[in-house]
């Protein structure tokens, strides 16, 4: 059997990497570039994957320094079609160029979307520039849960199932059985987990250059790093402003685990976590402080100058402008 970690989740949360000025980021941060339809609103279109009004950007709580750097990244916009609105989601691991998940490591995500409805980072579900851990959002004693319990479901594997078939029933048996601690956050609703393979056949790979080259911003810091495609989340919604908005700033846990296959893992031991990601507001293009995002994308993060009624006046016309265009 493998050793597994008796760390508790929360103490890994303790050690997000430190070049962030938060925990959770947005395009303020990333530079994201002016949309070309309007001023109050950004548009960062990633390779040939999406185009994004809104981005967060968090990393992967762990004290594994094998791991330090990785990041999730999740792009959000809306689409109307002849058949009605849809919120997209994709969400991005965020890799250090030198950081390369080889064939003895096992690693998957899971992505707990049906708890989304009842998480908040405090009072205000629709709060565009509200941040923090998954145990601000979950407690600290569901996050503890969850983790221990992927560890241990992942050991009891033992290396019989491939990294696909080891994460597909790792998804399904964290959905089909809750823990207690987790029943305060199960109103959102305990289904719709995925669960996907991040090495093995079949895994996702990173935006290759040639893919960047259509790239008008990288959600990441810093902008070396990679990114990975992994996941894209659509949900029917309305074409009320208040659906909009829960959708825009939803939060999505991911349960991020990585364990030994063979010889030369990148880890030695099973390590898990989780971490909450949402899209962050304000639109970078809103700000008056800062500059549209046409230039400068390989400088570091911009500052944030203006005051905190600017920021509620600015998503409130971002929020608004964008709505009318999808509606138009």
């Amino acid at each position: 059997m493998r050793t597994i970690i008796a760390v508790a989740a929360t103490a890994g949360a303790a050690a997000l990497a430190q070049d962030l000025n938060q925990t959770i980021v947005g395009c303020v941060e990333v530079e994201c570039p002016a949309s070309s339809t309007d001023n109050a609103n950004d548009n960062c279109t990633v390779a040939n994957t999406g185009s994004f009004s809104s981005i967060g950007l968090t990393r992967v709580p762990t004290n594994n320094s094998a791991l330090a750097g990785l990041s999730w990244a999740k792009g959000f916009n809306i689409t109307d079609s002849s058949s009605g609105r849809s919120f997209h989601n994709s969400f991005y691991l965020g890799t250090p160029p030198e950081f390369e998940l080889n064939s003895s490591t096992g690693a998957c995500a899971v992505f707990l979307h049906g708890v989304s409805g009842a998480l908040s980072f405090g009072q205000n579900e629709t709060d565009a520039t509200a941040e923090g851990t998954c145990g601000d959002a979950m407690g600290s004693a569901c996050v503890d849960a969850l983790v221990s319990r992927a560890r241990s479901l992942v050991d009891g594997y033992s290396g019989g199932l491939s990294n696909s078939d080891a994460c597909s029933r790792l998804q399904k048996d964290l959905e089909d059985s809750m823990d207690d601690a987790c029943q305060p956050v199960s109103g959102g609703d305990w289904t719709s987990f995925v669960g996907v393979a991040l090495t093995g056949d079949g895994a996702p790979q990173p935006i290759s250059q040639q893919q960047n080259s259509s790239s008008t911003c990288w959600p990441v810091i810093p902008k070396q790093d990679e990114l990975t495609l992994v996941s894209e989340y659509h949900t029917g919604g309305s074409d009320l402003a208040g659906d909009a908005q829960k959708a825009q700033w939803a939060i999505t846990p991911v349960l991020t685990v990585f364990y030994p296959t063979g010889n030369g893992s990148v880890v030695t031991d099973i390590d898990a976590s989780m971490s909450c990601i949402k899209a962050m507001g304000p639109a970078r293009a809103s700000l008056d402080t800062i500059s549209n995002g046409t230039d400068d994308h390989d400088s570091g993060a911009a500052a944030l100058s203006s005051s905190y009624s600017m920021i509620s006046t600015a998503m409130c016309v971002s929020i608004a402008v964008l709505l009318i265009a999808h509606v138009a």
